[in-house]
């Protein structure tokens, strides 16, 4: 009597291949970049980068008045650094929500974003030269067009060619920009991440834009209502301060509103729109709206992870991680079972008898086994 083929054997020729368009439940699944708001490190994170950055700039435009233009130019890129560090640090810190692993700690997701703003900086001037070429290329046409009699002829077919080329190639790199990052906050250097969208916009160039559309929408529906209820509650705000501060504090809130640039190069914004209360105004408002841009952020960083997670699904130049899912507290390092995106040839599937699950990352473990070899987890 024969014996029955082994589990695994059976497993791996019954396994489907991976899908080359979508992942079923992709779209359905973005609705997940919500939960982004719940992510008290990844807001910490970005919102602290982004005061940082803006005290540095209003330090250096107050100095500006009496030390020069240099100081201006540098908060500004006090400003730009600032930013640049929160959006990376929070980027990944919602990737490992994303990814389902344990949230890595504040201050290490700083120091890794204030690492990868270079990355990010040579990732943006690589894609600005292959654009920069491409139009060169486009113009050197052009000018071969000017031939008599023989260019307009050329024209009919450059023409549209030259539209077709400037979009696919705007739009695909624009693509591999936004894809890249996820690749970085995911630990890839710049040529693999490069590699790998450009993979992405090669093969899956209409579904990463339908999903990264999606995700667009998404942000604008929680932008408007993020800053519905900040417009909503201005209104009476101002009221109250006209009423109660009388015509110096609604004063200094409109002057800021409407010449803050003045403040920034004469130093007479402050003293010339109500002294005090125009300060306050000034820091307060600012950091009203910066908390609400980084609400919104938050839902936008985690579903571009979410789509750059579902637009990799089995391509040929990803790396092994795990699938997409978001733990149920994002703001806790609170791990999910880390599963690879394909089965090892010669894998076994372990016993439904002789194996448990952890109870700390639910990953599969041995009923003789003291620790979990996923998390570390002490068993018995």
């Amino acid at each position: 009597m024969s014996e029955p083929p082994p589990r695994n054997a059976s497993a791996t020729s019954a396994a489907p291949a991976p899908p080359a368009g979508l992942p079923p439940g992709a779209v359905a699944s973005l609705f997940q970049a919500v939960r982004g708001l719940h992510n008290t490190r990844a807001l910490t994170a970005m919102l602290g980068c982004l005061v940082a950055g803006v005290l540095v700039a209003g330090v250096c435009s107050l100095l500006a008045a009496r030390l020069g233009a240099a100081m201006a130019l540098l908060g500004a890129l006090a400003l730009v650094v600032g930013a640049a560090t929160g959006v990376n640090a929070a980027g990944m810190l919602l990737m490992d929500q994303a990814r389902g692993l344990p949230v890595r700690a504040l201050a290490g997701a700083v120091r890794s974003g204030v690492a990868c703003v270079p990355k990010v900086m040579a990732l943006g001037l690589g894609l600005l030269l292959i654009a920069l070429a491409v139009f060169l290329a486009i113009a050197l046409a052009y000018f071969i067009c000017k031939i008599p009699y023989l260019g307009p002829l050329l024209f009919v077919a450059v023409f549209p060619l030259s539209v077709l080329a400037a979009g696919v190639t705007l739009c695909g790199l624009l693509l591999c920009m936004f894809l890249s990052l996820p690749a970085l906050w995911e630990g890839q250097p710049i040529v693999s991440a490069i590699t790998q969208a450009l993979g992405v916009a090669r093969t899956r160039l209409v579904e990463a834009m339908l999903l990264g559309g999606v995700v667009g929408v998404l942000s604008a529906a929680v932008g408007v209502i993020v800053f519905g209820v900040l417009a909503t509650g201005l209104m009476p705000a101002l009221g109250l301060s006209a009423a109660i501060l009388g015509s110096d504090g609604f004063g200094s809130v409109a002057a800021i509103a409407q010449g803050g640039t003045e403040f920034g190069y004469s130093g007479r914004g402050v003293a010339g729109a109500g002294g005090s209360h125009a300060a306050a105004a000034a820091i307060g408002g600012g950091l009203l709206w910066s908390l609400a841009t980084s609400l919104v952020a938050m839902v936008n960083l985690l579903g571009l992870n979410l789509v750059y997670l579902h637009v990799t699904e089995g391509l040929s130049t990803a790396p092994s991680r795990a699938a997409p899912s978001i733990p149920g507290s994002a703001g806790t390092a609170t791990p999910a079972a880390p599963q690879s995106r394909t089965q090892p040839a010669g894998a076994t599937v372990p016993s439904a008898v002789k194996s448990s699950t952890c109870p700390q990352c639910l990953s599969a473990v041995g009923t003789e086994d003291l620790f979990c070899g996923v998390c570390g987890h002490r068993l018995k």
